[in-house]
């Protein structure tokens, strides 16, 4: 695991420049709201809420353990799962459906979430604040519709 992390300046998740190897961690420093972080962070809630941070380890069910955190570092990470729950409570019933299949270790990737989990997760990382999420979501709906018409249509 490369201790470049190139996520601060990272403007498109789908580009993502880690290996997959590396998307398996994430120091607390490292976060941003990044659809790979906040996954990893909701995957991993239950041993950040024992104030811990999550550390490789193959032996632990999951994958991890934990390492005790520091007052400092435990305190931005309970302000960061504060925030995601925040962004995730203007979603209803999607951002529910999203935290328990981040639990769900037979989703260990994204791509594996449900299509309704994931419009949840895409909102609560981009966080438009002029819209509500319903408007977003059937905003992003029509988008979908179109660029299938066109394909469609040039095809």
């Amino acid at each position: 695991m490369s201790d470049f992390r190139p996520c601060r300046e990272c403007k498109d998740w789908d580009t993502c420049l880690l290996t997959e190897g590396e998307k398996d961690w994430f120091g607390y420093q490292d976060i941003t709201f990044c659809p790979q972080h906040i996954f990893w962070l909701l995957k991993y809630e239950h041993i950040i809420r024992g104030r811990k941070w999550p550390e490789p380890n193959e032996t632990a069910i999951g994958g991890m353990s934990g390492k005790s955190m520091s007052w400092a570092a435990f305190t931005k990470a309970s302000t960061l799962l504060a925030e995601v729950y925040s962004r995730l409570d203007a979603t209803g019933w999607r951002g529910k459906l999203l935290s328990a299949e981040c639990k769900d270790y037979q989703r260990e990737k994204i791509q594996y979430l449900s299509d309704d989990a994931k419009s949840a997760l895409y909102y609560i990382t981009r966080k438009p604040k002029d819209r509500q999420f319903s408007q977003w979501v059937a905003d992003h709906r029509y988008a979908r519709k179109s660029d299938k018409n066109i394909t469609h249509l040039t095809t």
